[in-house]
């Protein structure tokens, strides 16, 4: 079928938001194309055919004007969805008047905030409900790649609906969706249409899947109904293997309560005059879809909102009685995103008795809901009852859903550009200007995040640079500790268990009880000497204790000073150490004791104390004989007695000084024992380097401990370098990030607006930008 219809003469250009363009053959002052009378074109009907040939022509024009920009936005909006997996992008809240005071008396804000606009998005918004919480509120309660994920998918439902509207625009027919609620005559509505009963009618609901009027000469001229299975293949009118045939008497029982079909094909015979039919008008090839009513049940309500994306004009019907339900509002609030007109019959307007009332309620409803309709509503918004047409019996009900029906005429045929385009370009500039507002926001925040992230880097970046640096001089400064505190103390261990050891038998430590218990007392004396050595190293271990605890103090000093709370402080028990009693001599000297032990002929002494025992006796002979030595005592007792009585006497007197030899040498015994013990003790202890094996291992423990708390700190320290580390290197990956995103979104802000300036710069009913006419 031909796509060319005729046009009534254009009207002067004004702007969109106040003209609609409708009431074309109405000399009101309305938009008139500028068309040059070619030589012998003088007449009316030439004039317009002219104008009609003209407008078809700007139609294809803007008609691929329009398709490229789709193409255009859909590339745009696949980047954008691919950019968003990689940075989530910030979805801003809506900013309520309450907030803005709120704002006002608050002078300090966050330095980052989730970003506000003054209103709703249009397709790309996120829509959730949930409890008490408005949907903004329980979108911003989502984690960021939560939104990101929502926000992925109305792209990709922009996407999707962007295809069909280029799909569409191509199409040359024409689609109307008649829908509304349950029993608002959606089916009485059609058949008026029609001018005769072809859907059923019932005061219960009774349409329950999609009825599609056609035209019965694209079915060979023949009135039957093909009926498509649930599940089935798709449609095709020359398959009949696609479909089922019924005759329209059928029709009934297949609609009602069907649960086999999913929509049915009605083709049916207009035998009207083309500038009285719509189904069959001359221009273009129409389709009237019944749809099931919205709330019959929540899948064939969803059912309803996604076949709209397929339709060119929405016709909703709303009972005079019932006014719009809250699903009509929603149906049209998101209607309203592509579609900047629909449509609006309110049935049975015969049965109101304050039609006045009803007529401003209604219509203020529509202001609201969407407005350009409303701005047109003489010719959009239509109060018919459409049960008088069939019937036929009431003059005025019909002459006004004849002037609702040439009104739909005009809207669908000779105002194609707005029927057929405007919804395209309508959809267009809402998606595009959510993309301009999301780029503005994601400018900004991103920004924001690079400023902040720069701030932050310069800030870290010396402090992670002075950690490293005061890990190694830490390290070094524990090492210094260590060495001196052990250096300390194997100094004062050899010093002190030196110094207990030369001096061991310096003074009696013992009693001694007489000859008789010599040996105990040696036994005695040996025990003493060797506790008296155990006690000097344990002095020295309770010594490197002490340095050990201040050591350990000195380290957690350093971990408090440069680690603060990232420095974990363990508890340190010194008495733990030295816990293994490895210097207990009685089990390592062997020294034993023998009778030698307690005499002493080594010292010069010894034998200067036996001469005083012989001049002791000699004295006592020498005060008898009055001499004064035993030499002399000798010399003159020889004298005396002769050579025979010196000989008899010598005997005696060397009995005598032996005697008191041997009470000298026992009389030692106390002092003899301690020297000669001592003197094998340090002989031993020499040969075993006591003195070096004993203050070595003091260090060693010490320096073992102290090695527990340097390594807790060196990894406290290489922790904290890590973790700064990896900070300074998320830092610098997200600056990188940001540094892209804020690339990105520049870019994407200027796409928006350079697809924004030139779709609005399509003049849908005029020549295309740049072209004249």
């Amino acid at each position: 079928m031909s796509s060319r219809y005729a046009q009534t003469p254009s009207q002067q250009q004004r702007p969109a938001n106040s003209d609609s363009g409708y009431g074309g053959s109405v000399e009101d002052g309305d938009r008139e194309f500028s068309v040059s009378v070619l030589p012998g074109q003088s007449s009316d009907p030439e004039r317009r055919q002219w104008a009609s040939h003209v407008h078809q022509l700007y139609f294809n024009q803007n008609r691929v004007a329009l398709g490229r920009w789709i193409s255009r936005t859909v590339e745009t909006l696949k980047n954008f969805q691919t950019a968003n997996s990689k940075w989530p992008a910030t979805y801003p809240a809506v900013q309520r008047a309450e907030a803005l005071s709120e704002e006002a008396e608050t002078s300090e804000q966050p330095r980052l905030v989730t970003p506000q606009i003054a209103q709703e998005f249009n397709v790309l918004k996120l829509d959730l409900k949930l409890g008490a919480l408005s949907p903004s509120e329980l979108v911003h309660s989502l984690e960021k790649s939560s939104i990101a994920s929502l926000l992925d998918g109305k792209i990709g439902q922009s996407v999707k609906h962007l295809m069909l509207l280029r799909d569409r625009i191509e199409d040359t027919s024409s689609k109307v969706l008649v829908t509304g609620d349950l029993n608002a005559g959606k089916s009485t509505f059609c058949n008026a249409l029609l001018r005769k009963k072809v859907l059923p009618e019932d005061q219960q609901p009774c349409t329950s899947i999609f009825c599609e009027v056609l035209d019965a000469r694209e079915n060979s001229s023949v009135e039957e109904v093909h009926a498509i299975p649930i599940n089935g293949a798709l449609y095709n009118r020359h398959d009949s293997s696609t479909y089922h045939v019924y005759s329209l008497d059928q029709l009934e029982e297949i609609v009602v309560e069907n649960d086999v079909y999913c929509q049915v094909k009605i083709y049916v015979e207009d035998v009207r005059a083309i500038d009285e039919s719509l189904l069959r008008n001359g221009v273009v090839d129409i389709a009237i879809i019944d749809a099931p009513g919205l709330n019959l049940d929540s899948i064939k309500t969803t059912a309803v909102f996604a076949r709209q994306e397929e339709i060119d004009v929405v016709v909703f019907v709303v009972s005079a009685e019932n006014h719009f339900t809250l699903s009509a509002k929603e149906f049209i609030q998101a209607a309203a995103n592509e579609k900047a007109y629909i449509f609006i019959v309110v049935n049975r307007f015969d049965n109101i008795r304050d039609k006045a009332r009803c007529q401003r309620l209604i219509l203020e409803q529509v202001a609201q809901l969407s407005p350009r309709t409303h701005q047109d509503a003489k010719e959009l918004v239509h109060f018919v009852s459409s049960n008088a047409v069939i019937e036929g019996k009431d003059g005025a009900k019909l002459k006004e859903f004849d002037e609702l029906e040439q009104s739909l005429r005009r809207f669908v045929l000779e105002k194609r550009a707005r029927s057929k385009l405007a919804p395209a370009k309508h959809y267009l500039l809402n998606v595009l200007g959510d993309l301009e507002t999301l780029a503005e926001v994601n400018i900004n925040v991103t920004s924001a995040e690079l400023e902040k992230v720069r701030d932050e880097l310069s800030t870290i970046t010396p402090e992670f640079q002075k950690s490293v640096q005061a890990r190694t001089a830490v390290s070094d400064n524990v090492e210094v500790t260590i060495d001196e505190t052990c250096d300390n103390v194997y100094g004062f261990s050899r010093k002190n268990i030196s110094a207990t050891i030369a001096h061991i038998d310096d003074k009696a430590i013992v009693e001694y009880d007489g000859v008789l218990s010599a040996f105990a007392y040696a036994e005695k004396t040996k025990e003493a000497m060797l506790q008296k050595i155990q006690k000097s190293v344990t002095i020295c271990e309770e010594y490197a204790r002490n340095q050990t605890v201040g050591g350990i103090n000195s380290m957690k000093a350093l971990g408090i000073m440069h680690l603060g709370d990232e420095y974990v402080e363990k508890a340190f028990r010194k008495e733990l150490m030295f816990s293994r009693k490895r210097h207990q001599l009685s089990k390592t000297i062997q020294t034993e004791i023998n009778i030698f032990d307690f005499f002493d002929f080594d010292k010069q002494e010894k034998v200067a104390g036996m001469s005083m025992g012989l001049t002791v006796a000699t004295m006592a002979g020498g005060q008898l004989f009055g001499v004064s030595s035993w030499i002399d005592g000798l010399w003159k007792a020889t004298s005396m007695l002769g050579p025979r009585t010196t000989r008899k006497l010598i005997v005696p007197a060397l009995l005598v000084a032996g005697a008191a030899g041997a009470w000298f040498l026992i009389a030692d015994i106390p002092n003899a024992v301690p020297r000669k013990l001592a003197k094998k003790i340090r002989k031993e202890l020499e040969a075993m380097d006591y003195i070096h094996a004993n203050s070595e291992r003091i260090m060693k423990e010490c320096r073992k401990v102290l090695g527990f708390p340097a390594e807790e700190l060196r990894g406290a320290f290489q922790r904290s370098i890590e973790k700064q580390g990896r900070t300074v290197e998320e830092k610098k990956k997200l600056e990188k990030e940001s540094e892209v995103a804020v690339k990105y979104f520049g870019n994407l802000l200027r796409e928006a607006r350079e697809h924004k300036g030139g779709v609005m710069k399509l003049d849908l009913e005029g020549p295309p930008s740049g072209t004249t006419a």
